[in-house]
């Protein structure tokens, strides 16, 4: 019975792993810096834009709001962002792939700060691949909380 239970508990762990690398959550522990599985392993660039989808505002607070989305392939994480009307504000890019500090991410996720109170702000999307072009998202809005 004691050896059932051991393989239950290393069974159900070994599922949680797996689950929390796929989604991400893992890659600061493991950084690998390479996927086996990506043309980038074979020397040939993808030059295909990643397809971006489920673009939503995660959280909004006052002077910040998160942002999530994802791509069908791994990808670079960055946010073009600014006042109704227009751009002018970038993220910092993550999960670079040309930057081979990263393999991507297929999840995405930026947090914005230093926002104004019931202010709308317009947003868009960027993603890229070890030779793609950025891929963008269409312009979204959200307007932030009253303070």
């Amino acid at each position: 019975m004691l050896i059932l239970l051991l393989v239950l508990l290393l069974a159900g762990l070994a599922g949680f792993g797996y689950w929390a690398y796929s989604q991400g959550y893992l890659k600061g522990i493991f950084n690998l810096g390479s996927d086996n599985t990506t043309s980038a392993s074979t020397g040939v660039k993808d030059t295909t834009p990643p397809t971006i989808s489920n673009v939503e505002v995660s959280s909004k607070a006052i002077k910040e709001v998160g942002i999530l989305w994802k791509t069908d392939k791994p990808s670079s994480t960055q946010v073009e962002w600014g006042p109704f009307g227009s751009f002018g504000n970038k993220t910092e890019m993550q999960d670079d792939p040309v930057s081979g500090a990263s393999i991507g991410a297929v999840t995405h996720g930026v947090k914005i700060t230093g926002l104004t109170g019931d202010t709308k702000y317009q947003y868009r999307v960027l993603s890229h691949t070890d030779g793609s072009v950025d891929a963008v998202s269409a312009t979204y809005d959200f307007t932030t909380p009253a303070e």
